[in-house]
């Protein structure tokens, strides 16, 4: 299931490659804002993950955060990393637009990662006194060598596997906040069910999400514990039967052209790999387009900036979705039959 992810993460997404980029400087003593609201009596504090246990023992000054969620979780808290996750092929500043606002003054260090994990080296350099990789896939192979750097901090279940809330709460309890974690959390949840109100039209309506392979054919999630489907369900839409019961292992069924059918649902939401030939070529057949939930306007083509976030849930990217990807959906949610 893990291997099927990353490939899709690499497909899909993977214009957003994660890429080095020079920043504020390894000497800024000041790269990772001080916890606020965090004192040294909320210290020691002991974290237990799936590669072991973690103790910080003092209010961390210079956090590296490797994953998506543990780096927005301290930038909506208020708390600049040292060192985080660039995201390329979104802006040309290797920011998200969820976390760009959130950031003033110099940028964090941006780390690359490569097919076997982040650069140690690079991690040494920014002099980290906490690593946060609660969504480093990766980090079962790096946490030996990190965890001598800093304490260090995995995942609770697997790659990929744990909640944006689960890493949210447990980023929260590294840097002493425990109670703005939990707020933070029901913050978004909140946001999350305002969708329902809003958008009554989303309501029982199914969807498909999916996303181009590298060989033409096409990823469509198929299973309820998938983050995409998780969130989708949330505002009150529906994952067919037809989609779930698909063949194969794991959150995503890979589809020829012959199989597209199965898409025709009340949306379809595709993206494309920010690829346009791709989209045209997949566009302008003919299956695809007799599709009835294509002819009637029900069909939303995703650039990157709206499946990003869909595939990797923050606190930050949630709102987002709420604010700039809903909409979009729900307008097309109102052409159904």
């Amino acid at each position: 299931m893990r291997t099927l992810m990353r490939s899709l993460a690499a497909t899909a997404a993977l214009t957003l490659s994660l890429g080095t980029a020079a920043a504020c400087g390894d000497d800024d003593k000041d790269s990772s804002a001080p916890a606020a609201g965090a004192s040294g009596a909320a210290f020691p504090v002991t974290i237990t993950h799936k590669l072991g246990s973690t103790t910080i023992k003092s209010k961390p000054e210079r956090i590296v955060a490797l994953g998506e969620v543990d780096q927005d979780t301290l930038l909506a808290l208020g708390v600049k990393p040292a060192g985080m996750v660039e995201l390329t092929g979104v802006q040309p500043d290797g920011l998200a637009p969820w976390t760009a606002p959130k950031l003033t003054g110099g940028k964090p260090t941006l780390l690359k990662a490569g097919e076997g994990g982040f650069s140690i080296e690079e991690i040494a350099k920014l002099r980290p006194d906490l690593i946060l990789a609660g969504g480093d896939f990766t980090i079962d192979k790096e946490y030996g060598n990190l965890k001598k750097l800093a304490p260090t901090v995995a995942y609770q279940t697997g790659p990929a596997e744990d909640s944006w809330q689960d890493i949210t709460r447990q980023t929260a309890k590294a840097i002493g906040r425990p109670a703005d974690g939990d707020k933070l959390v029901a913050d978004v949840e909140a946001k999350i069910a305002s969708v329902k109100t809003a958008h009554p039209e989303l309501q029982g309506k199914g969807y498909a999400l999916t996303s181009v392979f590298p060989n033409g054919n096409i990823g469509v999630m198929k299973a309820d514990d998938d983050t995409s489907v998780k969130l989708l369900n949330q505002f009150g839409m529906k994952l067919p039967d037809k989609l779930k019961k698909l063949p194969g292992q794991g959150f995503a069924a890979e589809l020829s052209m012959e199989k597209v059918g199965v898409l025709d649902t009340d949306v379809l939401l595709s993206h494309y790999n920010d690829d346009p030939a791709t989209q045209k070529k997949i566009e302008g057949n003919k299956l695809f387009a007799d599709l009835p939930v294509v002819k009637r306007g029900a069909y939303v083509p995703l650039d990157l900036k709206s499946f990003w976030p869909l595939r990797t849930p923050t606190p930050l990217a949630v709102p987002y979705v709420v604010d700039q990807v809903v909409p979009k959906i729900a307008a097309a949610a109102k052409k159904d039959a």
